[in-house]
């Protein structure tokens, strides 16, 4: 039996989802660092995307990331929807959940609600997940960049310009 689903649907300001995506590699002098993209994506125009790339997926780049969505956006959402990402969740035992007590107390600050999603339940976190593929197909790829500065810089303008002018049903 296949299983149906509701479509899950967001008021302006109500929500967003967040997410990391793997970018490959980036040759720093003799280094070999990972690019990490740090999406956010608001859930009620699915346009209004955030992104920032970093060279980890430490806890200081992913609050940077939630900082620089807010300031982007002047605004923060009610709530936040994370997977099981070690920054969000730290244990998850069925219902009970332990989040990590650093962005408990920057949710806290910024006055938004961490929630969970349940696990492999992708369809509750589908619009993050599609931006990431978005970002990977329509800015990403062929793109030349001289360094993480750069493609950043190029990320900033891109955002508000040709990802959100972009046709959403």
């Amino acid at each position: 039996m296949t299983e149906a689903y509701i479509r899950l649907r967001a008021l302006p300001g109500e929500q967003s989802q967040c997410d990391w995506g793997s970018f490959g590699h980036l040759q720093i002098g003799l280094a070999r660092r990972s690019l990490m993209a740090f999406v956010m994506v608001l859930s009620w125009s699915r346009q209004m995307i955030y992104l920032r790339f970093f060279l980890d997926t430490r806890m200081d780049s992913f609050l940077a990331g939630h900082a620089g969505a807010f300031s982007a956006w002047s605004g923060v959402p009610r709530s936040i929807l994370y997977d099981n990402l070690k920054s969000a969740v730290l244990e998850r035992q069925g219902d009970a959940i332990r989040f990590n007590p650093t962005l408990l107390a920057f949710a806290a600050h910024h006055r938004y609600e961490p929630r969970p999603v349940a696990v492999a339940r992708g369809n509750e976190k589908g619009r993050a997940k599609r931006a990431i593929r978005f970002v990977r197909e329509n800015f990403f790829a062929a793109r030349k960049f001289v360094d993480l500065d750069d493609l950043n810089a190029q990320a900033a303008l891109w955002c508000p310009g040709p990802a959100a002018d972009r046709p959403c049903r």
